[in-house]
Parts: structure tokens; sequence; C-alpha cells
């Protein structure tokens, strides 16, 4: 996959902060770019995420749209998400109404941002779903008893595997919130 495109931000004054290669900032957003497909999110919050934490100095909206050459629709999406995850900070621009943004630097952070955004959610509906499949197990109607017992059985056996795995996530995750300081 060849590396992100990056476009300049702003006035030459504030890149001439950074003595930093362009392709520390592309590689960096390739590899957020990379993470973010990884976990199941869109490429588009990697990205923004890498230039954010490739960056020395706070980004607008329009700053991160312009050098990804990502629509603003996909840039506010993604940020409202980091946000949510914990892995941006959204500061007040003064003397502007433009919003500036940082990335957290912290791991923790991405790590128990994503848990509870995605995986705690997911995992709570779990638990409902196997429930419904055991009842509807407990409901098939076949022609003959013999079938109904080996094959409830052996779907019981597989569904109580399920279960299983979910006690124990539900067990650890709130653990690895803690330890991670998600709270």
């Amino acid at each position: 996959m060849p590396p992100a495109t990056l476009r300049p931000v702003g006035s030459p004054s504030r890149r001439a902060h950074s003595s930093l290669p362009d392709s520390y900032e592309s590689g960096l957003v390739e590899i957020f770019a990379d993470l973010a497909e990884l976990f199941g999110n869109p490429k588009s919050y990697g990205q923004i995420y890498g230039l954010l934490f490739a960056s020395e100095n706070p980004l607008s909206m329009e700053e991160i749209a312009q050098r990804l050459d990502i629509s603003q629709g996909s840039i506010s999406q993604g940020l409202r998400q980091l946000e949510a995850f914990g892995a941006v900070v959204k500061e007040k621009n003064n003397g502007s109404r433009q919003a500036l943004y940082t990335a957290k630097l912290e791991m923790k952070l991405l790590i128990s941002g994503f848990l509870k955004e995605r995986v705690i959610p997911r995992l709570e509906s779990t638990e409902a779903r196997v429930q419904a499949l055991r009842a509807s197990l407990s409901s098939t109607s076949l022609k003959s008893q013999t079938q109904v017992s080996s094959l409830s059985s052996s779907a019981l056996f597989r569904l109580d595997r399920v279960a299983k795995w979910h006690r124990s996530a539900r067990t650890i995750l709130p653990l690895a919130r803690k330890i991670l300081g998600g709270g």
C-alpha cells in the first residue's frame, strides 16, 4: 500500500517549526491506518489519529481534511469517534470559532477507549443473543424426540462454550479497563 500523500498545513511559518521529513508524518499516518483497520475501524480514523500524533501543533478539522485529502464529513465523523475513544482532545482556538485537535499519546487511553466504545457494548449484547438461541433450541420441532435430543445436546454444549467465553470476557474486561485507567 503506498504511503498517504500529505499536503503541507497552514502558513509556511506554521510548518517552519518542524524540521521533520514528510515521510515521518506519512509513515505514522499509514501505521495508524493499518492499526485502525486491524481493529475493525475505518482506515480514515487511523489516518486522522496518525496525522495528529505526528503533528507538533494542534490541527483544525479543515487542516486535517486538506492534509489527508479526505472529505470534511469523514474527518468530522472520525474526530467524533476518536474523541469518544479518548484518543484526541478538542481545544478551543482563541479568537476563532475553529476547534483544534491534538492526539493523546498514551496507549492505555486508546485501548481503554476502544474497550469502552466498541468491545464492551458488543459483549453486553452477546448474553441476550445466547439466551435467544437457547430459547429457539427448546422450541425446535423436529420429527423425532431422538433427533431433538441429539441436536440439542450438541448445540447446547456449543452455546454453553460461548456463554463461558462471555463470562470470562465480562470478568477480564473491567479489570483491563481499571488497569489501563479507563475506570
